[in-house]
């Protein structure tokens, strides 16, 4: 018995120690001033890391939020403001106003472009530049940014569809990502299933919204953490569980970036299993329904190729390398498959490659990142954005 007690009081002291010295460990972090991530709701949008502009959508998985602004500091660095139809840039009316020509720019965070102030995104700078274009004769330009992070061909179908044509647009721009959407149209390549898909059913492509009955950890296997098995109530209140999530989540985002580097090589092959050719097929499919719905409304389409940090590396010798490395066959195979299918349903397409590879062969600087991450990867820094708006400017100039 005297054991037992003995046992007991020495159990007793090591729990009171332990709490004792995370309760000291908690005001620690808090006077400090150390911030974690909070645990994530169920049936939202699955990211690792909460954004105070992201909400979730019942059809796209998420979407801008209206009427907010707030700083972007996790890659490059901007002061973001979305209006009050969730788009980023300045206030503008659903009605066209008289001589004006409307652009509706769709895409993912290349052209969101939360990296860079609103004046530095390709889309502001296309429209300065085309301000300029003489055939337009006096006509006001408005060029409408629909980007959002994360989209794929899917989501900017039905964004087309539920918000584009709202504002009346003469002209819809798809800016594709060769980097990952195609991958962002599978449900068998892509990671994060909190979103729509297209997908056959007998022999048709039906919208599939099955992702609204995911719980988050079902969505995406590289974001729950080991912390997130805890009740919600405790690690939202307890600072350094918070802590700790972030450091894993940050663990786990490198490895999801290393899995993701491996799978962008290959959009730039022959597609080498069944994944990737029912990915393809679905990709130019929907992009297929994309310009015959603009065309049947009265509107041009016109696709613009974004290309990966790599694609464009100033260093020659490190690109051969790391094509070499990763089995990279063809750099082109994406763009030409596109201007193949532009055939097909009658649309252009702006290839930026070729004119951001002559420029940094006579500029060799990096187009993509940023001084707080990494240089030549990521996202287009504000010269990579320039460069991207007037090239898409000059394009658009010359076919009107």
């Amino acid at each position: 018995m005297i054991k037992l007690k003995t046992l007991a009081v020495n159990l007793g002291m090591i729990f009171a120690s332990l709490f004792v010295g995370v309760a000291i460990a908690e005001v620690g972090v808090r006077i400090a001033g150390l911030e974690g991530l909070k645990k994530m709701p169920e049936s939202t949008h699955a990211e690792f890391y909460p954004t105070f502009h992201t909400i979730p959508h019942p059809v796209r998985g998420w979407e801008y939020k209206a009427n907010v602004s707030g700083w972007w500091t996790s890659e490059g660095k901007a002061y973001l403001e979305f209006n009050s139809h969730g788009l980023r840039g300045p206030e503008i009316t659903k009605s066209k106003p008289e001589n004006t020509l409307r652009i509706a720019v769709l895409g993912d965070s290349f052209t969101s472009a939360v990296q860079v102030s609103y004046q530095q995104t390709f889309v502001a700078v296309m429209e300065k530049e085309l301000g300029k274009c003489a055939d337009l004769k006096g006509q006001k330009v408005e060029v409408i940014n629909f980007g959002v992070d994360g989209y794929g061909t899917a989501q900017q179908l039905l964004t087309l569809r539920e918000k584009v044509w709202d504002f009346q647009p003469d002209i819809v721009l798809l800016a594709f990502f060769m980097g990952n959407d195609v991958t962002d149209n599978s449900r068998q390549l892509e990671n994060n299933h909190y979103r729509p898909f297209f997908v056959y059913e007998n022999g048709k492509l039906e919208l599939d919204l099955s992702f609204r009955q995911l719980s988050i950890s079902q969505a995406n296997r590289y974001m729950i953490t080991t912390v997130d098995k805890l009740p919600t109530w405790l690690i939202n209140n307890v600072r350094i569980l918070q802590i700790i999530k972030k450091v894993e989540a940050d663990q786990r985002k490198r490895n999801a970036a290393r899995y993701f580097e491996n799978l962008q090589a290959n959009n730039f092959r022959e597609p080498s299993n069944s994944a990737w050719q029912e990915a393809w097929k679905i990709t130019d499919e929907l992009i297929g329904i994309m310009a015959k719905e603009v065309q049947e409304k009265g509107a041009e389409f016109k696709v613009a190729t974004v290309m990966t940090p790599m694609q464009v590396h100033p260093s020659k010798g490190w690109r051969e390398g790391y094509m070499k490395i990763m089995n990279i066959q063809d750099w082109s195979y994406p763009i030409k498959r596109l201007q193949n299918l532009g055939e097909t349903y009658n649309f252009s397409v702006i290839d930026l490659v070729e004119p951001f590879d002559d420029y940094v062969a006579e500029n060799p600087v990096c187009v993509h990142g940023f001084k707080n991450t990494t240089m030549c990867t990521g996202h287009w820094n504000a010269t990579g954005h320039k460069l991207a708006g007037e090239i898409i400017a000059e394009k658009l100039c010359e076919g009107l």
